[in-house]
């Protein structure tokens, strides 16, 4: 049984070193329907702060046109756990993965390996088992992922696992066909 963990983040820059709002991520089985376990947490700032990660005027003006309660949920220091409490969790939780998505090969995989290294802490994943959305979904097929707009980390990552259920469905599917 396959084991894959997709991993979503809100930042408040779009750089390797992006201060990280809250991170989302699921367990699923890409080729069924099931979704084994999620986690989600937002992370302290002034942890990230101190380490001198990335707050970009852009990207804060970008949030500043979101709808008020998504801000508010975003950016409200309540619930944030230190930057380290929120990497020894995602660790644990990412342990057995056999393959680790996001929607992009350069944004939520890259900025959470250069917070690895930042805490000098082991990446759980190896380079080979890294996968990215945008190239799936490009294969032709709609993914029939919901439409929200909400910039929720957990539901972003519940959205994309869904998205490449449908997607390896389909490419089953066309595989037997021939």
């Amino acid at each position: 049984m396959a084991k894959h963990l997709m991993l979503d983040m809100e930042t408040m820059a779009v750089s390797p070193r992006s201060v990280v709002l809250s991170l989302g991520a699921v367990q699923f089985n890409p080729f069924g329907d099931e979704i084994y376990d999620e986690i989600y947490f937002k992370i302290d700032i002034d942890d990230q702060d101190k380490l001198g990660r990335e707050i970009d005027p852009n990207t804060l003006d970008w949030w500043s046109k979101q709808d008020p309660e998504i801000m508010e949920e975003a950016f409200s220091p309540q619930g944030r756990i230190h930057l380290d409490e929120a990497m020894n969790q995602f660790h644990k939780f990412a342990w057995g993965c056999d393959k680790f998505w996001s929607h992009g090969a350069t944004f939520d995989l890259v900025i959470i390996e250069d917070i690895y290294r930042q805490l000098k802490k082991p990446l759980p994943w190896n380079y080979w088992q890294l996968r990215d959305t945008r190239t799936l979904f490009d294969l032709g097929w709609d993914p029939k992922m919901s439409k929200n707009n909400k910039h929720d980390a957990l539901e972003d990552a519940r959205r994309q696992a869904i998205g490449v259920q449908y997607i390896f469905k389909k490419l089953c599917e066309n595989t037997q066909k021939t």
